[in-house]
């Protein structure tokens, strides 16, 4: 039903359920004892009456003996009592445990001893009342007796009624209880822990969104993932600002490296053509093409240069596809090449067929961001290993690449923070905080790791996994 596709409206119904067994019970209780009162009164009347009759009876045998007015007093007060009492119990209980004679026989006991009342008390009683006396009191008593006895009997089966009954209803109301319980668990904790589980796959990085279940989902549910995925989206999109914000300030800072690595080539060019110039009637065929084919070989090298930062400075939607590493990281040192010590040992152990699933541009601004990194740390005389394999961890089967430096290192007071943004150790000025920051997460847009080692004075080394598409 459309109503109960809300956890609120789930909640309200368990709690609706809960409170309408809770006033059952308490109003199966109160019935009960209802019952119960009246049965006591029911038995309270024939004790009375039972008493009565019995009183009455042993002040009619005390005046016949001693001729005590006062006995015959509190006999007749008794008998009016006791026919009182009779006449004020239920009709249903006066039908069923007692007969029409014994209404009459109240009435006439009473009338017996007013009739003794009005006889002097010195004269004695005829034979005949005094029969009638015995008779009509003994049958009283009889009947006394029977209705008490029938009264205890059915009050003690009231009593155990009413406890067989509200045994049964606490059970009842525990069983519904614990059947509520279990259809709130089903239709309010169950949705919560799949949206937990959903929410823990984009912790993970295994969805980039929270997948949204159309059909039977609970409204809150559903309005809990749009505005999850719209904070994602919108994290994304600043992520994507501070990420085109530290390319565009590593853009910056190479330029200067860029212009000086363009100025080889253009030199060289400019010197083969001079030598053309100047000497164009004499240089032989052979001499003319080798001169030529330095031009063209610089030519290619400027726009391998110019074409790498065109594809790092260049703002593309980000698509993973399978690239070959090793020219990858020739581009990103190509680029970082000017901010490199020429005096620097740069060792790289790249297989050439190793190949791994990345975002091109992407990954190169990982790449020049750890190499930048590494270079701005070591002495003139430094050295940077970059090594790669390929390996299986938890996180999927995929490539692994090593970045060392020989530097300065980073302490461990500060070595869990350099993956926080714009956490930094260089002078004002020098470093904004965010290229670790930015590789740290694109790696992890990538479904890998990226960690850091380090040991102060020695070395850092810088470590990252990058799964295949099919298992990220």
């Amino acid at each position: 039903m459309r109503i109960f596709q809300s956890l609120h409206a789930k909640i309200l119904l368990g709690y609706c359920v809960v409170g309408g067994l809770f006033v059952a019970l308490v109003t199966s209780a109160l019935f009960q004892f209802r019952v119960l009162q009246n049965q006591i009164a029911e038995q309270r009347q024939v004790t009375v009456f039972y008493d009565a009759i019995r009183f009455a009876r042993r002040m009619e045998k005390n005046y016949l003996l001693y001729r005590r007015p006062t006995d015959l007093k509190e006999a007749i007060e008794k008998a009016n009592q006791a026919r009182e009492t009779f006449l004020q119990m239920p009709e249903r209980v006066r039908n069923q445990i007692s007969s029409p004679q014994d209404e009459i026989d109240v009435i006439r006991y009473a009338e017996l001893l007013e009739e003794l009342s009005g006889r002097d008390r010195r004269t004695r009683i005829p034979q005949e009342i005094q029969d009638d006396l015995y008779a009509v009191g003994n049958q009283l008593l009889k009947a006394g007796e029977t209705l008490d006895q029938h009264a205890s009997e059915h009050l003690m089966t009231v009593v155990n009624d009413h406890q067989h009954d509200l045994v049964v209803t606490i059970v009842a109301a525990a069983v519904l209880v614990l059947l509520a319980g279990i259809v709130v668990t089903r239709r309010v904790v169950r949705p919560l822990r799949d949206m937990e589980s959903r929410l823990d796959k984009v912790a993970k990085g295994e969805a980039g969104r929270v997948e949204a279940h159309s059909d039977g989902e609970d409204s809150e549910l559903r309005s809990l993932a749009a505005s999850i995925n719209t904070a994602l989206s919108q994290l994304e999109n600043r992520q994507q600002v501070i990420a085109r914000s530290s390319r565009l300030l590593a853009l910056g800072t190479m330029l200067s490296g860029v212009a000086h690595e363009l100025n080889n080539p253009l030199s060289n060019i400019s010197s083969s053509c001079q030598i053309m110039l100047e000497e164009i009637g004499e240089l032989s065929t052979d001499e003319a093409a080798r001169l030529l084919s330095q031009i063209d070989d610089q030519v290619l090298r400027a726009q391998r240069i110019v074409s790498a930062l065109l594809d790092f400075s260049r703002d593309r939607p980000s698509l993973r596809h399978r690239e070959t590493l090793a020219p990858l990281v020739e581009e990103a040192m190509l680029l970082v090449r000017g901010q490199i010590p020429t005096a620097a040992r740069i060792e790289l152990k790249i297989p050439d067929d190793i190949a791994i699933d990345v975002d091109r541009q992407r990954f190169q601004q990982v790449l020049v961001n750890l190499i930048k990194n590494a270079a701005e740390a070591f002495p003139p005389e430094g050295r940077i290993a970059i090594a790669a394999w390929r390996e299986s961890l938890p996180e999927g089967h995929g490539t692994s690449i090593e970045i060392e430096d020989n530097g300065s290192g980073i302490s461990a007071a500060d070595l869990p923070r350099i993956f926080d943004p714009f956490f930094t150790t260089k002078a004002v000025g020098k470093g904004t905080g965010l290229g670790l920051f930015v590789a740290h997460e694109i790696v992890t847009q990538h479904g890998g790791t990226l960690t850091a080692s380090s040991e102060p004075g020695q070395w850092t080394r810088f470590w990252m996994h990058i799964p295949d598409m099919n298992d990220a």
